[in-house]
């Protein structure tokens, strides 16, 4: 009668102990009381069972059956043989098993048995199943990943390869018309592409190339407005098509090559965009290291430098609020809480702010742009976020704060960052020279002595995952993880994947009610869409489309129900229209267009009205005697109230 798989599996367990017991030599034990340790062991193996957290005692319990199998066999008695292979051994079988879900469990078979027994052999005895199957399995998949993989990132672009580039290089620093110089040109394309980081800047070349009656199109994740016979393309750079060919196309901004998050999309970019003419637009820092992904790709390349057109000068004197505030100033602060409580104290010195910040919809911060450029406003109020290209009748930069907090830790702005705030600083055709200064003595000297150190040249790129990868015969995130693992060659950097993962792990504690979870190729465009992870509203919204996205033609309208309140409940509900969008492009769903963009209008008007108002109610004051807090205080408690507290 032939065996079943797991009778053949226990009888592996069986042979794998008793080789080992019978290979470990006539050592001097004790043998006094081994039946009852055997009979013991027996009782509490039955119902025992271990989590994927628990790996190590697991591996322990394998050791502990490994001495008693030596004792068994060093006494060859058939009544211990019996307790060992009939009552303990088919349960450390199920135990190991246990950890094993669906897709893993298919991978275990009669070849894999085979496998263990050649080139692990006997390592049953002190580890389970699964540690084995994991650490093979990683073995087999890098191999794989190296066959499926090129050594050289350039290769990946092979259609590129084929082609004869010739690069441009606008290397200058803000204010220099580097990239003015390039769009100039992209104007006389017949089929051309313009790549930037914001959707802002994808607007404001969309807007001036009509304006110069260049039809145009824009392409962005949150939209597409799309112009008939149009012979440009502009678009955030992670919308490039690389499988579409153009005469000429502008990458901007590309020091974010370096980017952890969104780097790899400038590297992709860089060397698989089909184009005859390419102008790459950056920051001096770039230079080198953009030059060095063209000579992989052996193409050509000139280089333009440019000067900035104003001068920028360092006010010697600190800055002191509200007393020193002029009309074209930009106040700079590193968060959302911060810019509203600015703006409040503003206002109540009857000053009108614009206000920019991270998580404003892209409309909004461009209609508070409009603001500060038609002087209904007379001062902007900003995160670092207007050092990204936006351009803003700005005279003087003035840092409100000198430190931001980076996703893991508060720390001190580096040269680069204070280099593409300040820049921004008296702009060309309105102001001779742009000022920047900082609230405080400490604040101008942090600035001032900063500013003197020799900026570094960006050394590393970001590499974004292949997906030709996604062929591979195993889980998504095993395959993420170990590509992530093996170190790339220099000057190569892989991007952070967490966000990949997070949402991958999100989505497997439902994958029964995701169809099709074991399409690796959907599930990508799944965990990869750019959404708002430490926004839970927007990840669980993320989620009901994964499970419901086969039940209609069109994904269901986002939820409008929340906890937030104020400002925060319209920014959440406009990033989960972005996501019903971005969601729908990838899942190939058809989208109610008039609505999403009357919804979008209606909640952009929510916002504006919001921000007209008075924004006292954002003014940081004492939890106690409610007076105002200096700006920058780190606790929400005045030094009187706290003195008080303490005495």
């Amino acid at each position: 009668m032939e065996k079943t798989f797991e009778e053949v599996l226990q009888q592996f367990y069986i042979d794998q102990f008793r080789e080992n017991a019978k290979s470990s030599g006539n050592k001097r034990i004790k043998t006094a009381h081994y039946m009852h340790r055997l009979n013991a062991k027996a009782r509490s193996i039955k119902f025992a069972s271990f989590g994927k957290n628990q790996m190590t005692a697991l591996d322990k319990l394998h050791q502990d059956v490994k001495k008693l199998a030596y004792l068994t066999y060093y006494t060859n008695s058939r009544q211990a043989k019996d307790v060992l292979n009939k009552e303990i051994i088919p349960h450390l079988v199920r135990i190991d098993m246990d950890l094993f879900d669906e897709q893993e469990e298919k991978h275990i078979t009669e070849d894999f048995l085979k496998i263990l027994k050649k080139e692990y052999r006997g390592a049953i005895c002190s580890k389970n199943m699964k540690s084995l199957y994991t650490e093979y399995r990683g073995k087999a998949l890098r191999k794989e990943i190296i066959g499926l993989v090129p050594a050289r990132p350039e290769l990946e672009f092979p259609k590129a390869q084929q082609m004869k580039r010739k690069f441009i290089l606008h290397i200058g620093p803000t204010n220099s018309g580097k990239t003015y110089q390039a769009l100039e040109r992209l104007k006389t394309a017949q089929k051309g592409v313009y790549l930037g980081p914001l959707r802002l800047l994808a607007l404001e070349v969309y807007e001036k190339m009509n304006d110069a009656g260049i039809p145009c199109t824009m392409l962005t994740g949150q939209e597409c407005l799309e112009v008939p016979d149009s012979r440009i393309i502009a678009s955030t750079v992670e919308m490039l098509d690389s499988d579409r060919e153009y005469d000429i196309a502008v990458i901007d901004e590309a020091q974010m090559v370096v980017d952890d998050d969104r780097g790899h999309s400038w590297t992709r970019a860089i060397l698989g965009v089909l184009a005859e003419e390419i102008h790459i637009c950056m920051s001096p820092v770039a230079k080198d290291v953009v030059i060095h992904l063209i000579n992989l790709c052996h193409d050509e390349y000139e280089i333009r430098e440019y000067e900035r057109k104003t001068a920028l000068v360092l006010e010697e004197e600190p800055f002191s609020f509200p007393e020193d505030v002029q009309e074209g100033d930009a106040f700079i602060v590193f968060s959302k809480k911060s810019v509203l409580n600015i703006a409040g104290r503003l206002e109540e010195n009857g000053i009108k702010p614009s206000v920019i910040y991270g998580s404003l919809p892209p409309e909004i911060r461009r209609r508070q742009m409009t603001l500060f450029n038609e002087k209904k406003t007379t001062v902007v109020v900003s995160t670092d976020a207007i050092g990204m290209g936006l351009n803003l009748p700005v005279r003087r930069i003035v840092f409100l704060e000198t430190e931001k907090f980076d996703g893991t830790s508060r720390r001190p702005l580096v040269i680069s960052e204070i280099k593409q705030i300040a820049g921004r600083a008296g702009r060309y055709g309105l102001y001779d020279t742009g000022y920047v200064t900082a609230l405080g003595r400490k604040n101008l000297n942090y600035i001032k002595n900063t500013a003197q150190i020799p900026e570094e040249d960006i050394s590393v790129v970001s590499l974004g995952f292949p997906q030709v990868l996604l062929s591979m015969d195993a889980p998504l995130d095993a395959i993420i993880k170990l590509w992530h693992d093996a170190k790339p060659s220099e000057p190569f950097r892989k991007i952070n994947v967490d966000e990949m993962l997070f949402l991958y792990d999100y989505a497997y504690k439902d994958r029964y009610f995701i169809a099709d979870f074991d399409d690796k190729y959907l599930l990508y465009k799944m965990i990869t869409c750019p959404i708002d992870i430490k926004d839970r509203e927007i990840v669980n919204q993320w989620k009901r489309y994964c499970m419901s996205y086969t039940s209609d033609i069109s994904l269901d309208r986002p939820d409008k129900r929340t906890k937030y309140q104020g400002l925060m409940k319209y920014e959440s509900y406009y990033k989960k229209l972005d996501l019903y969008y971005q969601m729908s492009v990838r899942l190939g769903k058809i989208i109610d267009t008039d609505w999403l963009e009357a919804e979008r209008d209606k909640v952009q008007a929510q916002i504006m009205q919001i921000l007209s108002k008075s924004k006292d109610e954002y003014i940081l004051r004492c939890r106690y005697c409610g007076r105002i807090l200096p700006i920058g205080n780190p606790r929400n408690i005045c030094r009187d109230c706290s003195n008080m507290i303490h005495r």
